[in-house]
């Protein structure tokens, strides 16, 4: 009895733990799992829209898909035209290149009357010109002189609705009112009937401004500093001596978006060719195409 009396008595031993280890894989597991839920949540939560569902990601996603009208989906298509057609130089943003090309965002010339605005695009630029306080010395193509009414009026309300501007917009029926105003001297469709295919491609050239970077009858270029070509954009007199007509066609439609630099660890020429082939028709290539021809003096074969 004392015995069973003494173990009563002895008070229970504390439990005690042991060290241990976590296997490295379980943090492993537990990281991987984490990562992918995370982007999981990214691609597919649409950030607690309820509105939001696959397979779109974003709010601003599904807006692109949505029915538009009025001047929602004119700015929605200015939108794209730009972005095929202006926006390779003066950028989705509007912010233009630094020395190069001027910006669009908080341009005083976006504001500008209608007939001003549209005059840029239409018919290129060639000179100094002074946007935002700073000066410019520049050539620009009339990128907008391929472009229908409706889709002048779309990128100019797009670019006067953007990145900060606040302007009214710009219809269809405003573009050919200033368009008409500006081209009194431009051939007429009978007259263009009447002309030869190199006549036809002298007025094409000066109709989409070539001549402000080549120079008149293409004969002397603009100065393009740090170009291989002299500093200079090249002469197109002897392009038949570089090109069949296929081949000119075809690179006119392209483009040259990189100019060789005469230094190459110098800056990037501020001008380069740009892509034609959704402005100008293919009848208008060939006609250019023959003008460029006819330029190279005859007997001379100098190479290009």
């Amino acid at each position: 009895m004392s015995d069973e009396k003494d173990n009563c008595d002895k008070p229970a031993a504390e439990p005690t733990a042991a060290g241990g280890f976590v296997p490295i894989w379980i943090f492993i597991l537990t990281l991987v799992l984490l990562f992918f839920g995370t982007v999981y949540f990214d691609r597919h939560s649409g950030w607690f829209d309820k509105q939001v569902y696959a397979p779109f990601q974003s709010a601003e996603g599904l807006a692109m898909y949505q029915p538009k009208s009025g001047e929602a989906a004119m700015i929605a298509h200015g939108k794209a035209v730009y972005e095929s057609v202006c926006g390779t130089c003066h950028g989705s943003d509007g912010l233009g290149k630094p020395d190069q090309v001027p910006p669009l965002a908080g341009s005083e010339w976006v504001s500008k009357d209608i007939p001003s605005l549209v005059r840029v695009p239409q018919t290129g630029l060639n000179g100094p010109i002074k946007v935002a306080g700073k000066d410019w010395n520049l050539a620009m193509a009339p990128m907008g002189a391929g472009l229908s009414d409706a889709d002048l009026a779309g990128v100019l309300t797009y670019i006067r609705q953007s990145w900060g501007n606040r302007s009214s917009a710009v219809s269809a029926d405003d573009v050919k009112a200033a368009r008409a105003a500006i081209s009194g001297n431009a051939p007429s469709a009978d007259e263009l009937a009447k002309m030869t295919p190199v006549e036809r491609g002298h007025a094409v050239f000066r109709k989409y401004g070539c001549f402000q970077c080549h120079g008149q009858d293409g004969k002397g270029g603009v100065s393009n500093f740090n170009a291989k070509t002299a500093e200079q954009v090249p002469s197109l007199i002897y392009v038949a001596d570089g090109y069949n007509k296929a081949e000119l066609m075809a690179f006119i439609s392209r483009g040259e978006r990189v100019i060789p630099r005469k230094n190459p660890e110098g800056p990037e020429p501020p001008h380069f060719m740009p892509k034609w082939g959704p402005i100008i028709n293919t009848n208008e290539l060939s006609d250019i195409a023959d003008f460029l021809f006819s330029l190279k003096p005859k007997g001379d074969n100098l190479g290009f």
